[in-house]
């Protein structure tokens, strides 16, 4: 296209001079782009049924009974595993939930655990001193020189009697008395408690 073919001429007569001019008009020459209607697909027509017998209606209507409870069935079993899964998936978001608590709460318990570990040993120290006070006190018995002369000569003459004589000798010695332990200090305590 060229200039002139795109401009129309708006003037056909010479204009004067000192005369003002309209403002020329410009029209818009705007391309308009057809666009195809869409192809309507013809329709089918519908091939008429034969029309069905009783027989056919009551098995049909059997078959259509079977598929709904089967689908039924199948819908509540998919309900159950729905259930089951979203109970799982619970039940591990409860366990982070406690896991999470428990972490913030370990040094609350560990106090706890210390005060009861401190109570246990002294109970345990009690129970030692009133043990070691019980054997100090305890008379040690010592068998008497007849219980020996008692035995027959069949026994003195067995094999077995080294080990016997071995175990009356033991038997006859005065228990020891088992040195004191010292004390242990706080510090000696609290060093233990944190090996824990």
């Amino acid at each position: 296209m060229s200039d002139d073919e795109a401009k129309p001429e708006v003037f056909t007569e010479p204009v004067p001079d000192n005369e003002v001019l309209p403002a020329p008009v410009e029209t818009e020459t705007a391309v308009k782009v057809e666009t195809p209607a869409p192809e309507e697909k013809p329709k089918k027509e519908r091939k008429k049924r034969r029309p069905l017998t009783d027989e056919e209606k009551e098995r049909l209507k059997q078959n259509l009974a079977r598929g709904r409870a089967t689908s039924l069935a199948k819908r509540r079993k998919k309900a159950q595993l729905k259930k089951i899964e979203l109970e799982e998936k619970n039940a591990a978001e409860d366990e982070r939930i406690f896991q999470a608590y428990k972490k913030k709460r370990k040094p609350a318990e560990l106090i706890e655990e210390n005060d009861t570990l401190k109570k246990e040993i002294a109970e345990l120290k009690m129970q030692m001193e009133a043990a070691k006070k019980q054997e100090i006190i305890a008379p040690i018995k010592v068998k008497s020189k007849r219980e020996k002369k008692e035995k027959t000569a069949a026994i003195e003459d067995s094999d077995d009697e080294a080990p016997k004589q071995k175990l009356i000798q033991v038997l006859e010695t005065p228990k020891l008395i088992p040195p004191k332990k010292k004390e242990m200090t706080k510090r000696e305590i609290m060093k233990m408690m944190r090996g824990l």
